[in-house]
């Protein structure tokens, strides 16, 4: 049996890391171009557990000057000085921000423990910018070198008190404090770096530092974190290998090793960051499917994006809507203060990511990255609307189960989403009664399930609501809205949807329902059998 290494799942620590022989992607190329660029201020955004707070620390490493810690990795032979310098490293997501006294607490923290490095007190009433100013001059004065400032998860401050207004002014406030040195500091500091999910551009680090170079979109830097698909295949052939050799054990036939790296790319790979497209996998589900022995849905379990669901209702979004957005760059710009548009965010945060670039009018293609983003959203959508009833998740999982294998018709399947639509409260769907909301509350539950399922397939003719490809057989959907079935069904014969289906061998079946406003359910269907 393949022998599986050791993973340090969620240290962030590098030199414990590197110390304890954890497995370690070697991304200390990226450390030194940035060293040496010849800038001093970079601004990285990643969605969460990407492997920021691990590239802070290598960084520290890095310009502390503990060569010993990179025997073997790219740095060891590009480096040639390793000059060890003073660093300050302020971790914003060491505690929660839900209350003002509790910000001020976590940063008078955070800065209390650089002093002490430094062996400086007294400071705790002192405002948080003159302390990063007393901090910085004071470890330049020791040790006559120029400073790093390393800041991980500058916005957990901010995203904490998101949903209130008042305090998160009153939050951003200290934290423009903090930061205002960065920039009259500059002769006493040697590099700066800050990681984040969002871009709070009222803050002064981004309206004062007008050198920052965001590192977000820079093609150079698509792989800094995450694992690239060249880092895969090069460094982690074991651990597939071993993977594949557990995942076998219950499996209805021996997995090869391309066989688990089909499933891998599917499940975590297609995040891009540039232009250039590159494939970057989520190194936290990457890594627990290689400890685990077993490839699962890792990412979406460590939370769930409740206010960006409440968002996408505001409005109006549906989940079809966003599988194919094309964007312009400048939408990624928008404030994050006060947030009216949910997409920047889902990009931020890693539901959606870059699909395709267009040169001709300089737009990108956003989409959900991989199955397990897809399906971790729909469900989450789903369980949004779902009531805790019998006819909730669980049950709707074990009934598109029983369709899937066989053991019930569409008839009865269609049958149990009736009583599901029928126990969605009035308080969710009163203020979107329409079409596209049952269609989409459906294609969630599918999609939600893990079904291949499509919406808005177009056709030559016009788009169909939804597609289920099934092992045995494909039904087309067309809803209407306190209409008829015979609308539906008529459509769909008139236009052929089918025949976009031509080429399959499966037959296929298309599916008229009608919903009832008053009774907020499926009223009538149809099904009729058109390629055999």
């Amino acid at each position: 049996m393949a022998e599986k290494r050791g993973y340090a799942i969620g240290m962030q620590d590098f030199p414990t890391m590197i110390q304890s022989g954890g497995l370690y992607i070697d991304k200390t190329a990226y450390v030194y171009k940035m060293a040496h660029t010849g800038g001093r201020y970079f601004f990285l955004s990643r969605p969460r557990r990407f492997g920021k707070s691990l590239l802070i620390s290598t960084l520290q490493a890095y310009f502390e000057g503990r060569r010993e810690l990179f025997d073997g990795l790219a740095v060891s032979q590009l480096e040639k000085d390793w000059t060890a310098y003073p660093v300050i490293r302020l971790d914003l997501s060491a505690g929660k921000y839900y209350d003002l006294d509790g910000a001020e607490q976590n940063i008078d923290g955070i800065l209390g423990w650089e002093e002490k490095k430094f062996g400086i007190s007294g400071m705790s009433d002192v405002k948080f910018g003159k302390r990063l100013t007393n901090l910085i001059r004071t470890a330049y004065e020791q040790t006559g070198r120029q400073v790093v400032v390393l800041i991980d998860e500058y916005d957990a401050p901010m995203l904490d008190s998101i949903t209130k207004p008042d305090l998160q002014d009153q939050i951003r406030e200290r934290i423009r404090d903090l930061f205002s040195p960065l920039k009259s500091e500059a002769p006493y500091l040697r590099f700066v770096f800050l990681t984040g999910i969002s871009k709070f551009s009222q803050l002064s680090v981004f309206s004062e530092l007008n050198n920052l170079k965001m590192l977000t979109f820079d093609p150079k830097y698509e792989g800094v974190c995450g694992i690239t698909e060249e880092e895969l295949l090069t460094q982690m052939r074991p651990d597939i290998e071993a993977l594949a050799e557990s995942m076998s054990r219950w499996a209805s036939k021996a997995l090869t090793y391309d066989d688990t790296l089909a499933r891998l790319k599917r499940m975590y790979d297609g995040y891009h960051f540039s232009k250039d497209m590159t494939d970057v996998y989520n190194p936290w589900s990457l890594i627990n499917a290689f400890d685990m022995g077993d490839i699962q849905n890792y990412w979406f379990s460590i939370g769930t994006p409740s206010s960006l669901i409440n968002l996408l209702r505001t409005k109006q979004l549906n989940l079809p809507d966003l599988e194919h957005l094309e964007v312009n760059m400048g939408r990624f710009d928008a404030p994050t203060e006060r947030i009216t548009d949910p997409i920047p965010v889902l990009f931020q945060s890693g539901y959606l990511t870059l699909k395709s670039y267009n040169e001709a009018d300089d737009s990108y293609t956003l989409g959900f990255p991989n199955q397990e983003v897809y399906e971790g959203f729909s469900t989450s959508l789903y369980n949004y609307y779902c009531p805790d009833y019998i006819g909730s998740s669980d049950q709707m999982t074990i009934v598109y189960k029983r369709l899937r294998s066989g053991s019930i018709d569409f008839a009865e399947f269609l049958k149990s989403v009736q009583k599901w639509y029928r126990g969605i409260p009035y308080s969710i769907t009163d203020k979107n009664q329409n079409e596209q909301l049952y269609q989409s509350l459906l294609y969630a539950l599918l999609a939600g399930c893990g079904a291949d399922v499509q919406a808005e397939a177009q056709t030559s003719d016009g788009r169909m609501d939804i597609v289920l490809k099934m092992p045995d057989r494909i039904y087309i959907l067309e809803f209407k809205y306190d209409k008829s079935v015979e609308e539906a069904m008529e459509q769909m014969e008139r236009k052929d949807y089918a025949v976009l289906f031509a080429a399959d061998p499966r037959p296929v079946s298309i599916v008229g329902l009608n919903i009832n406003s008053e009774r907020r359910t499926i009223d009538s269907y149809d099904i009729l059998p058109c390629k055999d």
